[in-house]
């Protein structure tokens, strides 16, 4: 039997799908008590999983690479395999020294806490490992010996201990225990990636059984002035280095609120007073006048859940109270915060955890339009604003909304030289930029079909279109929707707005392929001209229809009886041209591939289906798209529509009946033969 039909039978492979079989078959040929330690390269970081298969984790940018050593309680035995011996057990000093943490435990024999808490009680003591305790004292100074006994220390000591026997499997995703420290807590977190903690100390090595209790080695000194025994929010204004943000909270109620009603405790970024010298005083003194700004702000710098920054091992996005997600990550040089390096300066308090941080996380609320636009890497558009000299403008100005095409739709739409252009000539600029820009906020929540807005050079007036899964506007798609910012409403669209406050008449004329349909238009008109005026020369721009409009050449493919019908007889004229028409503007981005739209024109309704990069109108092939004019948009097809043709029309419907029924009674002969198929298969199962 080979070593991967063994590990299946054994049941290892399956209950393990993903560890490597190479590293199950590493750990099998270890022996008997045998478990990982991850080691982290570059460092002197040991991580002790007490499991025998393991698969190595990235920490921080490191590719971990795996070790293995006796399990907790057993040792080598010389000469065999794996560790056999079984450790003798000590009291918790001991264990705590034998386990990596011997400065510690001379420590806190030194205090005299390890004779009093350890002897007839049961405790579980975190210790710090060597390589922690140093680090303890290099920041705060080395412990001299007349002083080890003051009562600094010994609160110090007495903080990693606790008065029962806990061990790892008891632990939760937030857990807060007394310590033997009066008055003060300990807090412990599980996170999905197996890191634990324990007041956001790493726990490197657990369970680690004495005679008079558990031991946990940890990556870090508890230190006691870390826990406040009160919430975050009163933490925050107690402290002193918080003096704006306090002011802040001061200044509303709700996410006040909600963090104190809360049943799961939070996370506060705080900034420090430094980090608010960081943006000007006007900007936050905004901020502090509009309730809601101040609210998005305030909300955007608290997480829902302890996030401990020892437990984040790689990129992690955390959603905060308002609606967008802080993205923490640990990389070789550290972890950071939004891009920012973070330092390992918290308080904990009973709903959850305080850092301070050195720079405020804006959200879009609290950001101009132009910030937002800058956020969303437009680029080229904002290049075009600043040429235009419009930057400080859209600044100031409030309560706008901005339509920037996107990096993609510019270049697919405007010439190189076009650009080069409006680099050099201002007014151009401008009035490009000022197309792309309406007065007032408008939010895809609040927008109507075929509302019709003005832009900002107040002579433009732009339309809105409502489909079924997205908002237009002319025919542009908005792509990326509802970013709102402190002065307005930023949608990026995929396309270049270019207006045209032209008739459709006279916009087809230009084109020369269109004279049937104008002829047949015109005749119309002679007809009947109140009815159809608006809709074939509307005299404002605030209409918004859509023209399905054959070429001459779809006309021609007519047998020449059919074309004279259309011509000669003002009934059947009328009915088909009508059913070109849509009083409703749809552009071809409102439509979705492989989906059937069924869209009522003036006469009947027809079938749109989307298919790729082509769109059919029944049996019409959309040819050129989007052809916009004062009268709305219009789409040049390669046949005619006519109404006996549409697949809703009675007279379709009827001529059609006859194969329908066939079809029908070719189905059911389909599943007789199926059902009979499976008769037979029953009867020889039989």
């Amino acid at each position: 039997m080979n070593v991967i039909t063994f590990l299946l039978t054994v049941g290892v492979v399956s209950a393990n799908p993903s560890i490597p079989w190479w590293n199950i078959k590493a750990a099998q040929e270890q022996g008997p008590n045998v478990c990982v330690v991850e080691q982290v390269p570059g460092t002197n970081r040991n991580y002790y999983t007490e499991c025998k298969y393991w698969r190595p984790r990235t920490i921080c940018g490191n590719e971990t690479i795996i070790k293995y050593e006796c399990c907790e309680g057993y040792e080598m035995v010389p000469g065999q395999l794996g560790c056999t011996g079984v450790s003798p057990l000590t009291d918790v000093v001991e264990t705590a020294r034998n386990a990596g943490a011997g400065k510690f435990a001379d420590f806190l024999e030194k205090t005299g806490v390890a004779t009093e808490l350890t002897q007839g009680l049961t405790v579980t003591l975190f210790a710090p490992s060597d390589e922690a305790f140093d680090a303890y004292v290099k920041t705060y100074g080395a412990i001299k010996p007349e002083k080890i006994t003051s009562e600094k220390y010994r609160k110090l000591a007495m903080h990693h201990f606790v008065d029962r026997k806990l061990l790892s499997d008891q632990w939760g995703a937030d857990k807060l225990i007394d310590s033997k420290l009066s008055r003060h807590k300990i807090r412990i977190n599980k996170y999905s990636n197996g890191m634990e903690t324990v007041n956001c100390e790493l726990i490197m090595r657990k369970n680690q059984q004495a005679t008079n209790g558990v031991v946990h080695i940890i990556d870090g000194v508890l230190i006691p002035d870390r826990y406040k025994n009160m919430g975050i929010v009163e933490a925050i204004i107690a402290d002193g280095r918080f003096n704006v943000l306090a002011k802040a909270l001061n200044n509303t109620n709700s996410i006040v609120e909600r963090i104190k009603n809360s049943d799961v405790p939070h996370t506060f970024f705080a900034p420090s007073d430094e980090a608010f010298q960081k943006i000007p005083w006007s900007r936050w003194r905004k901020i502090l006048e509009d309730k809601d700004t101040l609210e998005a702000f305030l909300a955007n710098h608290v997480i829902s859940h302890v996030v401990c920054l020892s437990g984040v091992i790689s990129e992690h996005h955390a959603k905060t109270l308002g609606p967008q997600r802080l993205t923490l990550d640990c990389t070789s040089r550290g972890r950071s915060l939004e891009g920012q390096r973070l330092r390992q300066d918290f308080l904990h308090g009973l709903d959850g955890l305080v850092y301070l941080i050195d720079d405020v996380l804006l959200p879009d609320r609290a950001k101009t339009v132009t910030e937002l636009a800058k956020d969303e890497k437009l680029g080229t558009f904002m290049q075009v604003v600043k040429n235009a000299g419009l930057e400080d403008a859209f600044e100031n100005f409030d309560s706008y909304t901005l339509l920037a095409p996107s990096e993609a739709a510019i270049y697919s739409a405007i010439p190189d030289a076009e650009l080069k252009h409006m680099g050099t000539d201002r007014e151009k600029a401008k009035e490009f930029v000022l197309n792309h820009a309406v007065f007032g906020k408008h939010t895809t929540d609040s927008i109507y079909d075929n509302q019709v807005v003005m832009s900002l050079d107040e002579k433009t007036p732009l339309r809105f279109q409502v489909y079924r899964g997205s908002v237009g506007i002319e025919d542009a798609v908005i792509e990326k929707a509802d970013k709102q910012g402190s002065n307005g409403v930023l949608h990026v669209i995929n396309k270049v707005l270019r207006t045209n406050n032209n008739s459709l008449d006279d916009v087809l004329k230009t084109n020369g392929n269109f004279s049937i349909w104008l002829q047949a238009m015109d005749k119309l008109l002679e007809i009947q001209p109140a009815e159809f005026q608006e809709f074939i020369r509307p005299s404002e721009s605030t209409v918004a229809y859509t023209y399905f409009v054959p070429s001459d050449r779809a006309f021609e493919q007519l047998d020449q009886a059919k074309l004279d019908r259309l011509m000669n007889d003002s009934t059947y004229l009328t009915k088909t041209l009508k059913n070109h028409v849509v009083n409703n503007m749809m552009v071809s981005g409102g439509f979705q591939r492989d989906l059937r739209y069924a869209v009522k024109t003036e006469q009947s309704t027809v079938d749109i289906v989307k298919k790729n990069d082509t769109i059919m109108v029944n049996d019409a092939r959309i040819i050129r798209c989007d052809i916009l004019s004062r009268n709305g948009v219009a789409h040049e097809i390669n046949k005619v529509l006519l109404p006996e043709n549409s697949p809703h029309s009675r007279r379709y419907l009827r001529r059609n009946r006859g194969s329908r029924r066939a079809d029908r009674t070719r189905l059911l002969s389909s599943r007789s033969d199926t059902l009979r198929g499976r008769d037979i298969i029953t009867n020889e199962q039989q």
